[in-house]
């Protein structure tokens, strides 16, 4: 790693094990949450909308086969760039069959130097913030909308718990234990963006 690069944060390895071993929650999390981030990584390369999104489904079905194979704690690893690493691949696969056959990305012409980098098109603090915002909203689809709103008003709004129970017609306790619940399923997946 050259000196001054930033450090990159890595995914969180609860979810990469759900996802690797089947839990089917964890797979779609994983997509959802890391799907936007390689779609606009396609794009940037000037792919079109259309192609983009088939490009993005060929790197998740090679991600399915190959995560059990993909070692978080390898010194220097980090999910982001391998994904960036196979979306390249792919990327690359589609630029090859386009000069051997009919034109299958409309006629646009990728950014080639884009394909030659080791590193994903977007800055590392875009995606970081992409991930924990697409966590955000898959883990409040998941959990009780009551709780959540709990949470919201008391965490991210800054509201005096005594006043949210008051709002809820519930105890302060409920409140607290409503805000912890959501807490700790953020802190069990994203924990680790920031190490």
């Amino acid at each position: 790693m050259n000196p001054g690069t930033i450090e990159e944060p890595s995914t969180h390895p609860s979810l990469l094990e759900r996802a690797r071993y089947g839990d089917d929650e964890g797979w779609q999390m994983l997509v959802q949450v890391y799907g936007p981030i390689v779609y606009r990584w396609i794009r940037h390369c000037d792919v079109q909308s259309a192609d983009a999104a088939d490009v993005m489904q060929e790197t998740f079905l090679s991600v399915a086969k190959a995560l059990p194979r993909f070692e978080l704690d390898r010194n220097g690893a980090t999910f982001r760039g391998w994904l960036w690493t196979i979306a390249r691949n792919k990327l690359r696969d589609r630029q090859r069959a386009n000069q051997r056959g009919p034109q299958l990305l409309n006629g646009e012409a990728m950014r080639l130097a884009e394909l030659e980098q080791p590193d994903p098109p977007s800055k590392l603090a875009d995606d970081e913030k992409s991930i924990q915002d697409r966590m955000l909203h898959v883990l409040r689809q998941s959990t009780d909308p009551k709780t959540w709103q709990m949470f919201w008003r008391t965490t991210m709004e800054d509201h005096d718990p005594a006043d949210v129970a008051e709002e809820f017609g519930v105890s302060r306790w409920t409140v607290y234990k409503a805000r912890a619940r959501v807490l700790q399923k953020l802190r069990k997946e994203i924990d680790n963006f920031s190490s």
